[in-house]
Protein backbone atom coordinates (compact mmCIF):
# COMPACT_ATOMS: atom_id res chain seq x y z
CA UNK A 1 0.00 0.00 0.00
CA UNK A 2 1.40 3.31 -0.71
CA UNK A 3 -0.05 6.62 1.17
CA UNK A 4 0.44 9.83 -1.35
CA UNK A 5 0.06 12.36 1.10
CA UNK A 6 -0.95 15.32 -0.60
CA UNK A 7 -1.20 18.09 1.73
CA UNK A 8 0.79 21.07 1.36
CA UNK A 9 3.77 19.88 3.49
CA UNK A 10 4.85 17.48 1.05
CA UNK A 11 7.81 19.15 -0.84
CA UNK A 12 7.94 16.39 -3.50
CA UNK A 13 4.36 16.62 -4.85
CA UNK A 14 4.63 21.03 -4.70
CA UNK A 15 8.43 21.27 -5.80
CA UNK A 16 8.30 24.01 -8.51
CA UNK A 17 5.09 25.68 -7.08
CA UNK A 18 4.94 28.70 -5.20
CA UNK A 19 3.42 27.79 -1.98
CA UNK A 20 2.27 31.03 0.21
CA UNK A 21 1.51 31.78 3.53
CA UNK A 22 -1.27 33.72 4.78
CA UNK A 23 -2.27 33.71 8.49
CA UNK A 24 0.15 30.69 8.96
CA UNK A 25 -1.85 28.29 6.16
CA UNK A 26 0.01 27.73 3.45
CA UNK A 27 -1.74 27.90 0.53
CA UNK A 28 -0.90 27.84 -3.84
CA UNK A 29 -2.74 29.38 -6.89
CA UNK A 30 -5.09 26.91 -8.31
CA UNK A 31 -3.91 27.13 -11.89
CA UNK A 32 -3.36 24.77 -15.08
CA UNK A 33 -0.06 25.52 -14.72
CA UNK A 34 0.53 24.49 -11.43
CA UNK A 35 -1.93 21.24 -12.14
CA UNK A 36 0.09 20.20 -14.76
CA UNK A 37 3.75 21.01 -12.31
CA UNK A 38 1.68 18.91 -9.45
CA UNK A 39 0.62 16.28 -11.88
CA UNK A 40 4.12 15.61 -13.12
CA UNK A 41 5.73 15.04 -9.40
CA UNK A 42 3.18 12.79 -8.51
CA UNK A 43 4.19 10.73 -11.79
CA UNK A 44 7.58 10.83 -10.56
CA UNK A 45 6.82 10.46 -7.26
CA UNK A 46 4.89 7.32 -7.71
CA UNK A 47 7.72 5.93 -10.74
CA UNK A 48 10.47 6.44 -7.78
CA UNK A 49 8.22 4.57 -4.98
CA UNK A 50 7.71 1.66 -7.01
CA UNK A 51 11.61 1.67 -8.56
CA UNK A 52 12.29 1.90 -4.25
CA UNK A 53 9.70 -1.33 -3.58
CA UNK A 54 11.02 -3.32 -6.74
CA UNK A 55 14.84 -2.80 -5.04
CA UNK A 56 13.92 -3.32 -1.76
CA UNK A 57 11.57 -6.65 -1.72
CA UNK A 58 13.16 -8.16 -5.05
CA UNK A 59 14.34 -11.01 -2.69
CA UNK A 60 11.07 -11.41 -0.84
CA UNK A 61 8.96 -10.90 -3.54
CA UNK A 62 10.96 -13.83 -6.06
CA UNK A 63 10.87 -16.39 -2.89
CA UNK A 64 7.29 -15.74 -2.21
CA UNK A 65 6.12 -16.55 -5.94
CA UNK A 66 8.20 -19.49 -6.12
CA UNK A 67 6.32 -20.71 -3.37
CA UNK A 68 3.35 -19.43 -5.18
CA UNK A 69 2.23 -17.19 -2.03
CA UNK A 70 1.26 -13.88 -3.87
CA UNK A 71 -0.53 -12.57 -0.62
CA UNK A 72 2.77 -12.68 1.00
CA UNK A 73 4.50 -10.90 -2.33
CA UNK A 74 1.82 -7.89 -1.62
CA UNK A 75 2.57 -6.36 -5.03
CA UNK A 76 3.04 -2.32 -4.93
CA UNK A 77 -0.19 -2.03 -7.39
CA UNK A 78 -2.48 -3.65 -4.75
CA UNK A 79 -3.38 0.11 -2.99
CA UNK A 80 -2.85 4.00 -3.12
CA UNK A 81 -4.10 6.18 -0.44
CA UNK A 82 -4.63 9.92 -1.15
CA UNK A 83 -4.80 11.94 2.08
CA UNK A 84 -3.89 15.51 3.06
CA UNK A 85 -5.49 18.94 3.42
CA UNK A 86 -5.03 20.16 -0.35
CA UNK A 87 -7.55 21.93 -3.37
CA UNK A 88 -9.94 19.70 -4.45
CA UNK A 89 -8.21 19.85 -8.11
CA UNK A 90 -5.05 18.32 -7.03
CA UNK A 91 -6.90 15.37 -5.69
CA UNK A 92 -9.02 14.93 -9.27
CA UNK A 93 -5.32 15.36 -10.63
CA UNK A 94 -3.72 12.75 -8.49
CA UNK A 95 -7.07 10.56 -8.82
CA UNK A 96 -6.78 10.38 -13.07
CA UNK A 97 -2.98 9.53 -12.46
CA UNK A 98 -3.20 6.67 -9.96
CA UNK A 99 -7.03 5.07 -10.72
CA UNK A 100 -5.27 2.89 -14.13
CA UNK A 101 -2.55 1.72 -12.02
CA UNK A 102 -3.85 0.47 -8.83
CA UNK A 103 -6.11 -2.27 -8.14
CA UNK A 104 -7.64 0.00 -5.41
CA UNK A 105 -7.77 3.63 -4.42
CA UNK A 106 -8.76 4.98 -1.20
CA UNK A 107 -9.56 8.46 0.51
CA UNK A 108 -8.26 9.03 4.15
CA UNK A 109 -9.09 11.86 6.01
CA UNK A 110 -8.89 12.59 10.23
CA UNK A 111 -12.90 11.18 9.88
CA UNK A 112 -12.75 8.61 7.83
CA UNK A 113 -11.18 6.01 4.79
CA UNK A 114 -12.95 5.28 2.29
CA UNK A 115 -12.63 2.74 -0.90
CA UNK A 116 -13.16 5.47 -4.29
CA UNK A 117 -12.60 2.83 -6.54
CA UNK A 118 -11.29 -0.99 -7.28
CA UNK A 119 -11.10 -2.99 -10.14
Amino acid sequence: MLELDLSLNSEEIYKGVEIDSFGGRKSFTVNQENLDIIGKNITEYIKRRKEEYKNKDEKLNSENEKNGDITAAGGFNDCVVLTGATAIPVYLVAFHIVVHSFHEVKYKNEMYEVVVAKH
